[in-house]
């Protein structure tokens, strides 16, 4: 599982703002949703306006902020005469493709498309890619909205709703409480395959109750069959419990709220674990043990910088050597 988070995004656009500067772009558009994320990371780092496709599409007025003065100051939007189309990621390139048929001929020949990460080494479908992230992958910003969770093993606490305080955590009434009336945290936008929790048996019902409260969809629940709260803590077995039915499963991913358990996990099951809490994705290798998956894809920061000065063909040769393709 190729991973990319929040804080990649950032660092793999500022890798990759020494082939925007010249081009001199008035400017950024984002599509929405995911590519508003980047556009106005680009658009912050070129100090350009930024707007949405919708607002590009109705000349909307470009809004300014009160500190700092734009490289370019553009009333509407269809004032600019370079504009950079910018999208999180490129796949088949239909969704690309679907967008630009809305933009009339006169605004397009302005355009110049961008997608952040590409799952092809080469293209013709899109003007500009930063980086090759190849499938199957998972981005920090849509996981929990894809339907790769039809292939995951999901944990509860800390993922879909907080973790107990420890004046709740007792094992009685004010834990009931708690399971009954936690505050979520991420709700998923697909069925899950198995929810695969810590949670004692003998709370299964107050489990299911908050579920279907919030409208989570899901396969298996899974529970860990002990008489109590400290019977779970002697025997300290949470990862190896998680890991146990994630290998039985034949499934593609786990998705865990703590950083140690994941770790565990992945050591154990050698397959991917995806940390909430940490935003990583673990994995292992036989040569490094458990590892986080970012850098096993990737180079060092300053190694990506050099291999950016290279040619085209050079760079991803570069990068097939390194691993990162």
């Amino acid at each position: 599982m190729h991973y990319r988070s929040f804080s990649h995004l950032s660092d793999d656009i500022k890798l990759g703002l020494a082939r925007l500067q010249g081009r001199k772009f008035d400017l950024v558009v984002g599509i929405p949703r995911s590519g508003m994320v980047p556009a106005y990371i680009i658009g912050l780092y070129l100090n350009l306006g930024v707007t949405s496709l919708d607002g590009l599409l109705a000349n909307e007025a470009i809004k300014r902020g009160s500190t700092r003065k734009a490289r370019v100051e553009l009333e509407r939007a269809q004032d600019a005469a370079r504009i950079l189309l910018v999208d999180d990621s490129i796949s088949s390139g239909e969704s690309l493709k679907e967008t630009l048929a809305k933009i009339p001929r006169e605004l397009r020949e302005r355009i110049t498309t961008l997608a952040v990460y590409s799952s092809r080494p080469e293209r013709s479908d899109v003007d500009i890619f930063l980086e090759y992230v190849p499938e199957p992958r998972a981005f920090e910003w849509n996981i929990f909205h894809r339907s790769l969770l039809s292939r995951a093993c999901v944990d509860i606490d800390g993922v879909l709703c907080r973790d107990p305080l420890a004046a709740e955590n007792d094992d009685g009434a004010r834990y009931v409480e708690f399971l009954l009336n936690a505050d979520p945290l991420i709700l998923p936008s697909y069925r899950i395959h198995s929810l695969v929790t810590s949670r004692l048996e003998k709370y299964r019902a107050q489990t299911e109750a908050w579920l279907a409260q919030h409208g989570v969809e899901y396969g298996k629940l899974i529970m860990l069959d002990l008489p109590s709260a400290a019977d779970r803590r002697r025997l300290g077995s949470h990862a190896e419990h998680k890991a146990r039915h994630y290998l039985a499963s034949g499934l593609d991913f786990f998705i865990e709220s703590d950083e140690r358990q994941a770790r565990e996990i992945a050591q154990i099951t050698k397959k991917p674990v995806y940390c909430v809490g940490s935003t990583q994705v673990y994995s292992h290798t036989p040569f490094s043990g458990v590892v986080d998956s970012t850098a096993a894809l990737g180079y060092s920061r300053k190694k990506a910088r050099l291999a950016a000065m290279l040619p085209g063909p050079a760079r991803l040769f570069i990068r097939a050597l390194l691993g990162r393709a």
